[in-house]
């Protein structure tokens, strides 16, 4: 069955998405050059600009891909059933464990000096929260939601643990300390 061009158009950039998550998870930020992504892909650095204009562009598009795959495997985490803090706590951490996720964190650290990168993870970070509120608010147990300042609160654990993820690099020291005050802090409402 032959394919269409719309399909190997979704075939050549699914590859190179997942060509570039694969080179920087394997070789971080600086080794994710347009060079060794092309050849993980088995693709020329002309289809890799057919599509993407710049590499940030490239880099926003694979950061949102990755990010898409791992919040759906954290809400499935929670299929079906309401959780209390902790254990949404719980998963999130080891979520940003994960290395794709370690990945992806490194971008956001690099768009502090690449204006290019920062200006296209802009474009994509606003769907990207509203998705994770929407996934707390369905998973957290509903008397947690009603809570005053729950989006708050998502937006304030997020920054903890992802602030903690990229710090655990160095030392990663601060998870109890982390969860413990996060949990304390709805408790006290």
């Amino acid at each position: 069955m032959t394919r269409t061009q719309a399909e190997r158009r979704a075939g050549t950039q699914a590859k190179i998405l997942d060509a570039t998550i694969e080179a920087l998870v394997a070789l971080g930020y600086g080794g994710a050059s347009t060079p060794e992504i092309c050849r993980r892909a088995g693709v020329s650095q002309g289809a890799l600009f057919r599509y993407w204009p710049t590499k940030g562009d490239l880099l926003a598009d694979a950061a949102a891909h990755l990010l898409g795959r791992v919040t759906t495997a954290y809400e499935n985490a929670f299929t079906g059933r309401n959780v209390g803090v902790r254990e949404a706590l719980e998963v999130l951490w080891s979520t940003y464990r994960q290395p794709d996720l370690q990945a992806a964190m490194e971008l956001y650290v690099a768009a502090r000096t690449d204006a290019d990168l920062a200006a296209a993870l802009g474009r994509i970070e606003p769907a990207h929260r509203a998705n994770l509120q929407r996934i707390a608010t369905r998973v957290l147990d509903p008397e947690l939601v009603r809570l005053p300042g729950f989006a708050s609160f998502v937006e304030l654990a997020l920054a903890a643990v992802q602030g903690a993820a990229v710090g655990a690099a160095v030392a990663d020291t601060s998870r109890d300390v982390i969860l413990d005050a996060l949990e304390n802090l709805v408790a006290q409402r």
